[in-house]
């Protein structure tokens, strides 16, 4: 970050550098100024206050917007449907949210455009008291399932884990899902109130350093590349706005690359946007993310196989009336170019 210099500053410089090399840095932070006054606002809303949104924190906290000519304002909706509820408002440009959310709006009438991914595993773990056996999806047999409430992913993607993965009915199974508000699964499994829990990070690894529980089991093998969160715009603004949404796909493949050649910064960046966690935790947690294969893509681009795999599950799960085409749906062209320009794997 480029600080304002001082007077005191200023004329030292130009003591010791000498009349043509102040000028010129002076020019550089007049260009700074003017870069930073003619910077393009944009409103930035995800669903939720998730690790999934990490290269969007990264991209925010180590300035890759700016470089872009951005600026950027990250808020929460509250919900999975509110970041496209106001980008259809246009009182926000871009949305980052379950992908099923750009499918429901657009079989309404507000069309929407997915652009990248953001997260392209499940990255959602079973946690459970030490000496639960649990190695396999077979394991959820009989037992009874703390969870979000529905739609949250901690019901609808073990749900269809059951029923499409491994053959398996959940009713018949005699499983049973105890729904709550988060911050409530933990204490569900370790009162006794549920066998087992399905959490994202950052409550798989509160469980495990704060209450005495175990991560047993990870969705995101099984399951295997999808679609999880991505970003998405109102096809109206990228019509209108197609240089301003090539820069902000610019900077978050940056931003991935970033995070695969110095991963300190994705932990700072998490640490810095969840103050009230546990260094310990937030180590542990990134640790899991970054470890966990597609969690963090290696860059933005929206694969087919992604694509089908989060309709049939959101199909299956009853999150979207029907799904959409690949086609129809996903706009690619500015994440390849990114992707390209920053020398990303494809």
């Amino acid at each position: 970050m480029t600080h304002p210099i001082s007077i005191d500053g200023r004329r030292s410089f130009l003591r010791t550098a000498g009349t043509l090399g102040a000028s010129a840095a002076f020019g550089q932070f007049m260009v700074h100024d003017a870069v930073a006054q003619t910077a393009i606002p944009i409103g930035m809303t995800t669903g939720l206050k998730l690790a999934n949104y990490g290269p969007l924190y990264v991209a925010a906290r180590q300035g890759l917007f700016e470089k872009q000519g951005l600026k950027v304002t990250i808020d929460t909706g509250g919900s999975v449907a509110e970041p496209v509820a106001i980008a259809l408002s246009g009182r926000g440009q871009f949305a980052a949210t379950g992908t099923g959310m750009a499918v429901n709006s657009t079989l309404e009438g507000g069309r929407m455009k997915v652009i990248g991914k953001l997260c392209g595993a499940l990255g959602m773990w079973v946690i459970a008291k030490p000496g639960t056996k649990f190695n396999s999806l077979n394991d959820f047999k009989g037992k009874r399932i703390a969870c979000l409430k529905f739609p949250s992913n901690s019901v609808t993607s073990p749900t269809f884990a059951m029923k499409k993965l491994a053959g398996m009915d959940p009713k018949s199974a005699g499983v049973e899902f105890v729904e709550g508000p988060p911050g409530s699964i933990i204490g569900a499994v370790r009162d006794g109130r549920a066998d087992v829990g399905v959490v994202f990070e950052w409550d798989a690894s509160i469980a495990a350093a704060q209450h005495g529980l175990q991560v047993v089991y990870g969705f995101a093998e099984p399951f295997g590349p999808i679609l999880l969160t991505s970003l998405m715009v109102k096809e109206d603004y990228l019509k209108s706005n197609a240089d301003t949404v090539q820069r902000f796909c610019n900077a978050l493949s940056a931003s991935m690359k970033l995070i695969r050649e110095q991963s300190s910064a994705y932990v700072a960046a998490m640490a810095a946007e969840f103050p009230s966690l546990d260094k310990g935790v937030v180590n542990s947690g990134c640790e899991r993310l970054l470890s966990t294969k597609g969690f963090v893509p290696l860059n933005p681009i929206v694969s087919k196989q992604e694509w089908d795999m989060m309709m049939e599950h959101d199909t299956v799960a009853g999150t979207i009336r029907k799904s959409l085409s690949f086609e129809e749906m996903v706009d690619n062209r500015f994440a390849e170019k990114a992707t390209a320009d920053f020398g990303l794997k494809g």
